[in-house]
């Protein structure tokens, strides 16, 4: 039976295209896609019945789509509102269980249920239930990390530097170094974060807020006002600002308007010659898929510290007060992690914050007795604590590997990889956590050390104080102790020559302990070395680039090295402490953000300058 004639289906080349590629899409919804099927096939067919022989489908089905089609055109494939029982929980209602779940539950739970929260709520148990289901909502779940998609980003996530709201639109911005992603995407993202630190609640935090954007974006999908647009250009500009010139900023997005917002995306993908970060959208098609690939680039390896999660309550106190009083009129939420201060940036230790300055000028260097020339200035910085030559080879294995901090060392592979049994690597390696490079557990095994802001500022306090103790030292010693350190400083500078920023990490604690070992001082430079190779730890640890810091090294040590020069150890120990502070400041910049007392910057730097008058009134 050919059956009668329809009205015949007469395409635009635009029209085409899309049902093409709705056709051919694995992100589109297979009803949809049949829809688009059907509608090219009408094109094709002049009769119904020829259509669903063609498709296998019945013919009531293509004369709805058919009719459909030449009604609304592409617009009438879209899903209508079905008849029923109106849904019980309006957007509102949606909007506050949502970010209700944001706040700690009452009583003695650490997690919302569906049970509390109906009870808070006033709505029924199942009520809740469905609301939570439709939006990927699971409060207190630990689910893993969801597998990588042709959209997803690069395995490894350094940090995250910004996260944008504006219904629909919701946008996680995260860089990663160039070349760090492996071929196959399967690295992990590391537990160090910029703009909330490292906490098993952030997944759900940020399913929050992609649950509310989708929520409040609903009834204009397509749609951003100009100032969202604005926002989001701007949102983008500071992004890449904050990140580093040896970094690119991936944007994962969902909710994306059709038209892209105008210049925020035009300027995204162009790479700028004068270095600054370039810009990379991942575009999910639904929300969990959006939620999973959160999840899965800030899965930590290990468990975070207790101590490590400082910014997750300030941002989700923040994303609350926004979302409970956010109205269609309302700015975007933005979030941008602080930026990080240069290496060069300004000091507090100054030539007149020292108190003892002034007696370097009225007081003659004493002459000193002759020591032994030392010559090992070409050691690796903190290894002469345990000269055995597998401690050394350990040591250099755990520095060239990639690890987190907190993360347990593994024996058996170390074993492996350096031919010899796993008794001598458990005994290697608990001489290097002696030696300060790493933390014993409880068990006996050993873990890469946390690096926490008060870690940083623990070590650098007894840095500061004990190598101004060697420095004064040295300088008393005479010019002609100093062609150990002379030959270290030669290759801090070469290496500044050559902007080599990875070789000036380690020439720069090279010159620092070659200052140690000339102070004759066995006890203090035996100290000394043991924070010098907990520090090169972190340093490795934090992957820390000193791209833009090799000239204002070079200077320091050399400002350093002709105050000993001169004989002057009150100014070559301020120096020094003006050396330890910049590199405090800028070892705390890479960690996620959080409060450091400004009175500990002070107990860095040094007391203030006391003129004699003072000295004599002072207190004893």
């Amino acid at each position: 039976m050919a059956g009668r004639p329809r009205d015949a289906v007469v395409l635009t080349e635009d029209e085409r295209a899309t049902l093409l590629l709705w056709t051919r899409s694995r992100t589109c919804s297979q009803a949809r896609a049949l829809r688009a099927r059907i509608v090219l096939a009408c094109a094709d067919e002049p009769t119904n019945t020829a259509v669903a022989e063609r498709l296998g489908i019945s013919r009531g089905m293509v004369g709805k789509w058919r009719g459909r089609f030449l009604a609304d055109r592409l617009d009438g494939l879209d899903e209508q509102a079905r008849p029923g029982r109106p849904p019980a929980a309006d957007d509102d209602t949606t909007a506050h269980v949502l970010v209700r779940t944001l706040t700690p539950p009452p009583g003695p739970r650490e997690t919302w249920s569906t049970r509390s929260m109906a009870a808070e709520t006033g709505l029924s148990q199942s009520t809740v239930s469905r609301i939570w289901r439709t939006y990927g909502i699971r409060p207190g779940a630990r689910d893993g990390a969801a597998p990588r998609r042709t959209w997803s980003l690069p395995g490894r996530a350094e940090e995250v530097v910004g996260l944008f709201v504006a219904p629909p639109l919701c946008v996680l911005a995260v860089t990663i170094k160039n070349g760090t992603s492996g071929g196959d995407g399967s690295t992990p993202a590391t537990a160090v974060t910029r703009l909330f630190g490292p906490d098993r609640d952030v997944p759900h935090v940020l399913a929050v807020a992609g649950a509310f954007a989708e929520l409040r974006g609903g009834q204009h999908p397509q749609e951003l006002s100009e100032a969202d647009r604005r926002a989001l250009h701007t949102f983008v500009d500071q992004a890449r600002a904050r990140a580093s010139s040896s970094a690119v900023v991936h944007l994962l997005a969902h909710g994306v308007p059709t038209e892209a917002p105008g210049s925020a995306y035009e300027a995204a993908e162009r790479s700028d010659a004068t270095g600054t970060p370039r810009i990379r959208w991942h575009c999910t098609p639904s929300l969990a898929a959006w939620t999973g690939e959160a999840l899965r680039i800030l899965s930590p390896e290990v468990q975070p510290p207790n101590e490590a999660a400082h910014e997750l309550p300030r941002l989700r106190d923040e994303l609350l007060t926004w979302s409970t009083t956010w109205t269609r009129s309302a700015a975007p939420f933005t979030r941008i992690s602080a930026p990080r201060p240069p290496y060069d940036a300004p000091v507090i230790c100054m030539p007149d914050s020292d108190s003892n300055v002034w007696e370097s000028r009225t007081h003659e260097v004493p002459t000193a007795p002759m020591v032994p020339q030392v010559t090992a200035t070409d050691a690796t910085p903190g290894a002469p604590v345990t000269t055995d030559p597998v401690v050394g080879a350990l040591r250099e294995a755990l520095l060239d590997g990639h690890h987190v901090p907190g993360e347990r060392v593994r024996e058996t592979p170390l074993a492996t990889r350096l031919g010899v049994p796993r008794r001598v690597v458990r005994t290697g390696l608990r001489a290097l956590a002696d030696e300060g490079m790493l933390d014993l557990l409880p068990s006996g095994a050993t873990a890469m050390p946390t690096v926490t802001p008060k870690d940083v500022l623990d070590l650098y306090a007894l840095r500061a104080s004990l190598g101004a103790l060697l420095i004064r030292r040295v300088a008393m010693l005479g010019i002609g102790q100093l062609a150990p350190a002379s030959k270290a400083l030669a290759e801090v500078r070469g290496a500044a020559d050559n902007g080599d920023h990875i070789r000036i990490r380690e020439v720069d604690l090279r010159y620092q302990d070659a200052l140690a070992r000339i102070a004759d001082l066995p006890q203090a430079a035996h100290t000394f070395e043991r924070l010098t190779a907990r520090l090169r730890m972190f340093v490795t640890l934090l992957d820390m680039d000193y791209s833009h810091a090799c000239d204002t090294i070079a200077n320091e040590d050399g400002a350093i090295h002709d105050a000993l020069r001169n004989a002057d150890g009150n100014e070559a120990a301020r120096l020094w402490r003006v050396k330890i502070e910049r590199c405090v400041r800028f070892m705390i910049a890479q960690l996620p953000e959080d409060d450091v007392a400004p009175h500990l910057w002070a107990t860095l730097a040094g007391r203030p300058h006391l003129h004699r008058e003072a000295v004599r009134g002072a207190p004893h």
